[in-house]
């Protein structure tokens, strides 16, 4: 062990120094061979040892050369770990926060600590002036690709955040055009984490159940899914992935943006009835349908003040509501009947544009692959 001590306690520590300001409280272990070991306890001083603790919330296996890569910017975790090169036990929870650690690390800026399980007052946006300066929307406006180049979708829908569906537009996809033996033969080695219990009351707080599953044995359980009762909890759901490198030859990045603009893709598996609840995002937002189908219900972002809306910072981005627009109370959000409601069905091959801004809730009608594209657009807040 002493042969790596050098290079690796104090990276380590490094990663570790500001995990509190992403609202890390909690010892990971990292694991790097038989002989090798360090757990990092993210606290205030955070601290770092070598060997194993006797009790970790959060246990890393990886090699050394993978950490080094994560660390230098040459490798992803997600990535790693949707491979089965890093393997992840313990309280998941926590351990989806280590990419959020990770670029902290690289900032290297010390920030006040967050609490990821507290609501903050959310601040306004620039989308907001924008919607609010424009003619509310009656319709989501469905085109096919064949009649939406880039310099229409760019004119008439960039500047002015509006959402728009692209019908026919996964037409040259590779994992559009698999049947589904083909499709699990592409997923055979690859990990995902899904959600569990009752994650949509506990939205985008970090004591949700998340567990580590095979994407193929996962899709396969599909099709036997578990009858629900009114009082029963969503079923499981895969959201928020990273889409592996393997699969990536298997997809297309939209057209109307400059790849250079694109965020990693991320991949979205689960059967009929899981369900995000209303809220809205940091960057444009590419949605592609790839099995299935899912709704959609979009409100403009300038109805922020109506829908019972907090954020998980102080300077917002991530930002949820309280109010539920599939079961209305109007007593307690009295101007949210002022608030037009968009529903939008996706099916598969379609590509739903979905503005910064745009606060929505989205439900699997049916066993449902999605892919979303986020893109740091640069239009401004």
């Amino acid at each position: 062990m002493r042969g790596t001590a050098v290079e690796l306690q104090p990276l380590l520590s490094t990663l570790f120094a500001n995990a509190g300001a992403v609202g890390v409280d909690g010892i990971f272990q990292f694991v790097f061979g038989p002989q090798s070991a360090y757990w990092c306890e993210a606290g205030t001083p955070p601290r770092t040892e070598a060997g194993r603790h006797a009790a970790p919330d959060v246990t890393i296996e990886v090699t050394q050369q993978d950490l080094l890569g994560i660390m230098a910017g040459s490798a992803n975790v997600e990535e790693l770990f949707a491979s089965g090169r890093l393997k992840i036990g313990g309280n998941l929870g926590l351990a989806t926060l280590l990419p959020q650690i990770i670029d902290q690390a690289r900032k290297g800026v010390t920030t006040q600590k967050a609490d990821m399980n507290q609501r903050y007052v959310t601040p306004p946006r620039y989308s907001e002036r924008v919607s609010a300066s424009l003619p509310a929307l009656a319709e989501v406006q469905r085109i096919p690709a064949a009649e939406l180049d880039v310099a229409s979708f760019q004119r008439n829908f960039l500047p002015f955040g509006t959402p728009v569906v692209i019908s026919d537009a996964l037409r040259e996809w590779k994992l559009f055009n698999l049947d589904r033996q083909a499709s699990l033969e592409h997923f055979a080695e690859l990990q995902g984490i899904t959600r569990h219990g009752d994650y949509v009351k506990k939205t985008f707080s970090t004591d949700r159940d998340f567990r580590s599953t095979s994407m193929a044995d996962f899709i396969n359980s599909l099709d036997n899914p578990q009858p629900r009762t009114d009082n029963s909890e969503p079923p499981a759901y895969m959201g928020n992935n990273i889409v592996p490198a393997q699969l990536l030859e298997l997809i297309q990045y939209p057209p109307y943006f400059e790849r250079s603009l694109y965020i990693a893709p991320r991949i979205w598996i689960g059967p009929k009835g899981t369900l995000t609840p209303l809220h809205r995002d940091d960057a444009d937002n590419l949605f592609a349908q790839v099995w299935g189908h899912k709704s959609f219900i979009l409100a403009a972002p300038h109805h922020r003040p109506a829908l019972g809306t907090w954020s998980t910072t102080p300077k917002g981005g991530l930002d949820g509501c309280d109010f539920n627009p599939d079961a209305p109370d109007y007593q307690r959000f009295p101007h949210a009947r002022g608030v037009t409601f968009l529903r939008v069905l996706l099916e598969a091959g379609d590509l739903l544009f979905l503005p910064e801004g745009w606060f929505h809730q989205v439900e699997s009608v049916s066993t449902s692959l999605s892919v979303n594209f986020w893109v740091n657009s640069g239009r401004g807040w």
